[in-house]
């Protein structure tokens, strides 16, 4: 089914931007029932954008954040903490309830909560991610961890999907994410759908330990055989 839009020169992106995909229809979505001007993610979060460098860095241990490391929904496998000096390029600084989400190849669904028990690594370390990540931040004290299972929701991976631009690299931009309408029934629900979301990675992140501990007493156990052997 073919998709096309029209538009005069002055509906055209700041630059005139003649890309196709800017104007792709299904880039607008409306939650079902919702007659009045929606509540937007741009409402409830800002996005953050401050960076440190290998050269700006203060000296501490930081703990960094590909976009390998986002996976529906939570962080997965993160790598040992490095030095200020090990930074290299510009990296996002983010903390404890921010939600990340990559710009780079929506589909691949890097998404995820920055959770409390991610966070207990030592007063020392600071968390950054790739600069590909948008970090979103509450706009109050009000936990925005209901924004994950609403941004991997089908509705809006579509959005995204009709919204990146770009050949080898597709990517969206903030507008895009900050643009996107939050159906009222989410809003009235947010606290309960955030405890949940909450539950659900502390959940994860037992289980995470408790594989870890069985990989490393199977470690020890083939250790102690070994040295039986010698």
């Amino acid at each position: 089914m073919a998709v096309w839009t029209i538009r005069t020169q002055s509906e055209l992106s700041s630059s005139v931007v003649l890309a196709p995909e800017r104007y792709d229809p299904r880039r607008a979505v409306r939650p079902v029932g919702q007659e009045e001007a929606p509540l937007l993610v741009s409402t409830v979060a800002r996005v953050i954008r401050r960076t440190v460098t290998s050269t700006t860095a203060p000296d501490a241990s930081y703990l960094v954040l590909d976009t390998s490391h986002a996976q529906e929904g939570v962080i997965v496998s993160p790598k040992s903490t490095i030095e200020a000096s090990q930074l290299g390029s510009a990296k996002k600084i983010v903390g404890t309830g921010d939600v990340i989400i990559s710009r780079l190849r929506p589909y691949l669904r890097q998404i995820a909560l920055i959770d409390d028990e991610l966070c207990e690594l030592g007063t020392r370390t600071v968390i950054v991610c790739s600069t590909e990540y948008f970090v979103l931040r509450s706009a109050n004290e009000e936990s925005i961890a209901f924004l994950v299972p609403f941004l991997l929701s089908k509705p809006i991976q579509e959005v995204l999907a009709a919204s990146q631009e770009g050949g080898h690299h597709p990517r969206f931009n903030e507008p895009t994410l900050a643009a996107l309408p939050i159906p009222p029934s989410l809003i009235e629900t947010r606290q309960q759908v955030s405890e949940t979301v909450l539950a659900n990675t502390r959940s994860y992140r037992r289980s995470e330990r408790g594989m870890k501990k069985l990989v490393e007493m199977c470690g020890q156990l083939f250790y102690g055989r070994s040295q039986n052997y010698q």
